[in-house]
């Protein structure tokens, strides 16, 4: 009826912390602005891999090619973070080559998936950030300020359906400038479990109405929420919603 193909782990997991930004990006096709916030993640990511492909690379050069994205990523951002953001970005890929280059050389990098999960009627498809065969580990890098003491309930969905059916071992690191957490999935299969729940309370609500309006007029946005901190994205939700 809305036209998905298809879901991911990052999209049942919108549905279920903010099911306003949802219909707005998902059904009405709306562009958001993200924070710098998460492009320092990605950034930092870049340079984190680059060093783990090459082990000889120097980690200045791994920094410099993360900064070099960070700055492409954001020149046109008019987030107040921006400069903070930067700050952290070097600093996290040291910390996180320091410790994973010890797992040797990733043979997947940005590796597709496809699950099937039952009484969904369309796939979930993913990417793995890292993985290695030799140990049979699906690794995801997560950046942050400060340090995690454990996996957040969204990234061990994301990570179980990455692991869904295989015999890898899915773990999840956390990044800041001066510390690393590697924590690993547990109970994956009850995180996919749950991922299925949601997609089928998602195919309900989508039921009620061919017309994304229409389900926008069901529910109301949390104007304080750090999702809709960006001004652009603030004016679509006045704009959809009138608040």
């Amino acid at each position: 009826m809305h036209s998905i193909s298809h879901l991911s782990a990052s999209t049942a997991n919108l549905f279920v912390a903010n099911l306003p930004l949802f219909i707005m990006e998902k059904l009405l096709k709306m562009r958001t602005s993200v924070g710098c916030a998460a492009h320092r993640g990605t950034a930092a990511e870049a340079g984190i891999v680059k060093g783990l492909l090459d082990p000889g690379l120097p980690v200045k050069e791994c920094e410099d090619h993360a900064l070099r994205e960070y700055d492409r990523l954001t020149a046109l951002s008019g987030d107040p973070r921006r400069a903070k953001e930067r700050e952290a970005v070097p600093g996290i890929v040291a910390t996180g080559i320091k410790e994973l280059r010890q797992y040797g050389i990733p043979d997947v990098v940005q590796g597709k998936i496809v699950r099937e999960l039952p009484g969904v009627p369309v796939p979930f498809l993913g990417y793995i950030d890292i993985h290695w065969s030799q140990h049979a580990l699906t690794l995801d890098i997560k950046s942050q300020l400060r340090l995690s003491s454990e996996i957040s309930t969204s990234h061990n969905r994301q990570v179980s359906l990455y692991i869904h059916g295989t015999n890898h071992e899915g773990r999840v690191a956390y990044i800041t400038p001066a510390k690393i957490g590697v924590y690993r999935v547990d109970n994956a299969a009850q995180h996919v479990s749950d991922l299925a729940n949601i997609a089928q309370r998602m195919e309900r609500f989508l039921a009620l109405s061919p017309d994304p309006r229409e389900l926008a007029s069901l529910v109301c946005p949390d104007v304080d929420s750090f999702y809709f901190s960006d001004p652009q994205t603030r004016s679509l939700v006045r704009e959809v919603y009138g608040l």
